[in-house]
């Protein structure tokens, strides 16, 4: 015997979507998809900088860019993020300039000193504190740079002439010959990254004094010792070059790697990016000999061209598909509204596609933005035609199921109550938009009626469990009847009777089930076997 069990349906619980199509100032505008990615970016690289004013320009060309590619309120977030990090960071910068500040002061005032060898070993410790003060604005730095570094030379140039006029008037060549040895070692801790070409030319004329001394005399120790300390100087120099052109080699893959991977919303990073290499990383990277310079810039330009050269392509490709999205709804706005849920879902999918397609050249961008938006509005505004009657249709659909539930089991069977209460739950979700407040509210109390119709009808499901628990008892005793063709007229009753005897809990329908239709499956079979059994004979 096969017969189809009896699940109980759950009343609909899912949330619906919300209500109405999304218009645009409350969908994510893609320039503001495209500044969060790039803020979050730069603050994870100053949280990860050592020398955070370092990061100044940056920060507040980021802010300059954000300010004009978003309205102010749109943007509120990331410019009040921007403006911390450029606080601190301007705080920074000027403690650094003041010390910088001081530095060249203290340089100055040794200029004229006649201690050599304290105002020598002075200067060298405030070379080497100016080394290790972080960043400060170049134009507010260039004087008391220049100051500092003049200083120096005064200084150095004085010794040297008292040295000169030392040896001139018989000073021993040895001593004469010590101090230059002395100067060239001194040489490699003199030195940052704008002086190599300064301290460059320096060793050279260090080297022709030194050739001048040793017409006199010859000193095979400092010799070894001169030579020594020019060996040094040069590899370090030749090390700086060849990790700023590892540098400057690691820019260009980058622009490179750019060029050909990316794609859609990336781009407008990927710019940012090339722009922040051009005019800041590029220069960062360090200074490399006149020769590897004009190659390394020819390749700069060519890489810039091939990037600039495929933006505008994807920037024209992501300004067609764009336009095709903007016919696309505003002739969705011209449609008639047969499924307003329908009309929504395809908006809020080609609002989706829209934000997904990658920047267009900013010539483009303000005319197409204002199109995407009256299209959008002309869409939301139609929707908007069917809130007052979704209200009362809702309204109505809570106020059956309410009914609905007081009848249930008196005036209305559980099962056809049961069934009308799954069409209203359909009646439901099919209204017509509201608001968003008006929508929530009414929702909750939707679900409310339905817990509460369900919540009963499980309980009179339950009640159902004795009925076929006895009925599965009643078809087992069927087994021991002696005449089988009477029980199996019984047996016949019993399934008529399961048939109306109503729905039990899921979880126990399945073993009840099998156990009465196993039950009266083996009636049948003993009733035909003893059919068999009288025909044989």
């Amino acid at each position: 015997m096969k017969r189809q069990g009896k699940p109980l349906q759950n009343p609909v619980t899912t949330t619906p979507a919300t209500e109405g199509a999304v218009p645009h100032k409350e969908r994510a505008d893609p320039s503001l998809e495209v500044i969060s990615y790039a803020v979050a970016a730069l603050a994870n690289a100053y949280g990860e900088a050592r020398d955070k004013a370092k990061l100044l320009p940056r920060l507040i060309a980021a802010s300059v860019r954000v300010a004009a590619l978003a309205d102010r309120d749109e943007a509120e977030e990331q410019l009040t993020h921007l403006a911390r990090m450029q606080k601190e960071a301007a705080r920074l910068a000027v403690e650094h300039l003041e010390r910088k500040k001081q530095l060249s002061s203290a340089a100055v005032a040794l200029a004229q000193s006649t201690d050599w060898k304290d105002a020598r070993s002075t200067l060298d410790r405030l070379m080497h504190e100016w080394r290790l003060t972080g960043w400060s604005d170049d134009a507010a730095t260039a004087p008391f740079r220049k100051a500092f570094n003049d200083a120096v030379a005064t200084f150095t140039r004085r010794q040297e002439q008292w040295f000169d006029e030392q040896r001139m008037r018989g000073a021993p060549i040895h001593e004469y010959r010590e101090y230059l040895c002395t100067r060239a070692e001194q040489l490699l801790d003199e030195i940052d990254d704008t002086m190599w070409a300064a301290s460059s030319e320096r060793l050279k004329q260090l080297a022709q004094l030194w050739k001048k001394t040793a017409r006199h005399e010859e000193d095979t120790a400092l010799s070894a010792r001169f030579a020594a300390a020019e060996h040094a100087f040069e590899a370090h120099r030749d090390a700086w070059c060849d990790a700023n052109h590892a540098r400057k080699e690691k820019l260009l893959h980058r622009i490179e790697t750019l060029t050909d991977t990316a794609s859609g919303l990336a781009w407008e990073a990927a710019r940012r990016e090339v722009v922040d290499i051009e005019g800041h990383d590029w220069h960062e990277a360090g200074q490399l000999p006149h020769d590897q310079h004009e190659i390394m810039e020819r390749e700069l330009h060519r890489a810039l061209a091939a990037f600039h050269i495929r933006q505008s392509e994807a920037e024209h490709e992501a300004l067609k598909q764009k336009e095709k999205i903007v016919t696309r709804i505003q002739a969705l706005g011209r449609r008639p509204l047969d499924n307003w849920k329908a009309t929504r879902a395809v908006l809020l999918e080609l609002q989706q596609a829209y934000a997904d397609v990658g920047p267009v050249a900013a010539a483009s961008e303000a005319d197409l933005l204002q199109a995407y938006r009256v299209a959008c509005q002309v869409v939301v505004s139609k929707l908007g035609t069917l809130r007052g009657n979704s209200l009362e249709k809702r309204g109505d659909v809570i106020r059956l199921i309410h009914e609905l539930t007081d009848k249930a089991g008196k005036g209305v069977a559980w099962r056809d109550a049961r069934d009308k209460v799954l069409v209203l739950q359909k009646q439901y979700m099919g209204a017509g938009p509201v608001a968003h407040a008006e929508g929530e509210a009414l929702w909750q109390e939707y679900r409310a009626a339905c817990d509460c119709f369900f919540e009963l009808y499980r309980s009179w499901t339950g009640d159902n469990v004795e009925v076929t628990e006895q009925l599965c008892a009643e078809a087992e005793a069927l087994l021991d009847e002696r005449d089988p063709f009477e029980a199996k007229e019984k047996a016949k009753k019993l399934q008529l009777r399961w048939k109306f005897s109503g729905p039990v809990p899921p979880r126990e329908n399945e073993a009840l089930w099998s156990r009465f239709s196993e039950a009266v499956d083996k009636v049948f079979e003993r009733a035909r076997a003893e059919w068999e059994d009288i025909h044989r004979t």
